[in-house]
């Protein structure tokens, strides 16, 4: 619980890691405004803002395409000639009704980190556009001179010159979104714990490791272990989908968060069956498995850049690079971190077949030179011990 606790210390002084996207598209009061209201919020507690040429990324559609690489968290943008349509509103000139949501937008993938996206991204976004709505007044000096006061259309436009508006991709409101990176990274782990736990138990009173052979009862196990994980992961995406509420997700989504989640199941399954008495006795075990999960949620919780430089060592984990693949599906193909999540799931995968089949073969040198009463009452001790640390 304290490597836990520290993955969360001091998050907060680190918000500058998140990087920002900003383009002035206006070029008039809304921009400086924009521009001066960060600078009274900059702090380390306030995400980065980068600001870029309105050249170098033309239109609103290709700050989109820069989240979505990965290159930044959100983006924030005012809108090509909104100080115009606002002074000519304070000047009563307007022949349309002026709509100060026009002024200046955000935009972010909500899918990624859902919980870090609302109450980082989103919170601090409002909150700047909120400063620089009060920051316009002591930019356009003009505005202050031509409002009029008594006419409604003008000085509605002059109380109320900036609003937030908000451009989501892949929305992700439903309530569950606070376990899906949390709690969820939990339970691959215990199924295959308790599923090993029994098997063994069963096949060791059976006899089967001392009666089949080593061949035989390694792919015997490896074939259970395939179905049963992809049982598991199937039954795990369908409670994830049954309480999806409106989120936008399709079926090709659910295949796919299947097949991260199998991979994922099989390379705990396989780490477990390796470690599960031939590395370590029945009753030390739930040291290391309360370890193992911990360490591999810690890695998921939050994103690596508001932790300490230290926790970045969890990119070795399964259960990290699980979760980018799973934000990379639920966005729709944003956010590629395949590169190294891909490389890192297989190593995993590959050693926990190797590691497994050694382990397999362990237990059956091991079984064949214990009598079987002497053997039976070894394993009852040692299940009960483990059932009630658990």
């Amino acid at each position: 619980m304290t490597y836990l606790y520290g993955v969360l210390f001091k998050s907060g002084s680190r918000s500058h890691a998140i990087k920002i996207l900003a383009v002035d598209y206006d070029g008039g009061d809304i921009g400086q405004a924009l521009s001066i209201a960060y600078q009274a919020l900059q702090a380390d507690t306030f995400p980065t803002i980068e600001y870029h040429s309105a050249s170098e990324y033309s239109t609103p559609e290709l700050l989109e395409e820069a989240i979505c690489k990965g290159d930044f968290w959100a983006a924030i943008y005012t809108h090509s000639g909104a100080s115009k349509r606002l002074m000519a509103a304070i000047e009563g000139k307007n022949t349309t009704e002026y709509d100060p949501a026009s002024t200046i937008s955000y935009t972010y993938d909500a899918s990624y980190y859902p919980i870090i996206s609302t109450s980082v991204i989103k919170a601090n976004m409002e909150t700047l556009i909120a400063v620089t709505s009060r920051t316009y007044y002591s930019v356009a000096a003009d505005a202050r001179a031509a409002v009029n006061l008594s006419d409604a259309t003008s000085y509605s436009a002059f109380v109320n010159p900036i609003q937030a508006s908000s451009e989501v991709q892949s929305p992700t409101n439903q309530g569950t979104r606070v376990l899906l990176n949390t709690v969820s990274m939990v339970m691959p782990t215990l199924m295959q714990f308790f599923f090993l736990m029994g098997m063994n138990g069963i096949w060791g009173e059976a006899g089967v490791f001392s009666k089949l052979s080593k061949r035989d009862t390694y792919l015997a196990r490896l074939v259970i272990s395939k179905f049963y994980t992809l049982f598991c992961a199937v039954g795990m995406t369908g409670y994830i989908w049954a309480f999806r509420e409106d989120w936008g997700v399709n079926g090709q989504q659910f295949g796919q968060t299947w097949m991260c989640l199998w991979l994922y199941m099989e390379i705990n399954y396989l780490l477990l069956d390796t470690m599960l008495d031939p590395v370590i006795p029945m009753k030390f075990f739930p040291f290391f498995l309360l370890t193992w999960i911990i360490i591999n949620v810690a890695s998921t919780i939050y994103p690596f850049v508001l932790s300490a430089g230290f926790y970045r060592w969890g990119y070795a984990l399964p259960a990290h690079n699980t979760w980018t693949l799973l934000m990379e599906v639920w966005s729709g193909g944003c956010k590629l971190q395949n590169e190294v999540a891909l490389p890192v799931l297989l190593a995993w995968w590959v050693l926990g077949h190797v590691s497994s089949a050694w382990s397999v073969r362990n237990r059956c040198i091991v079984t064949e030179g214990i009598p079987v009463n002497k053997r039976l009452d070894t394993e009852t001790s040692e299940s009960m011990i483990v059932l009630e640390s658990v």
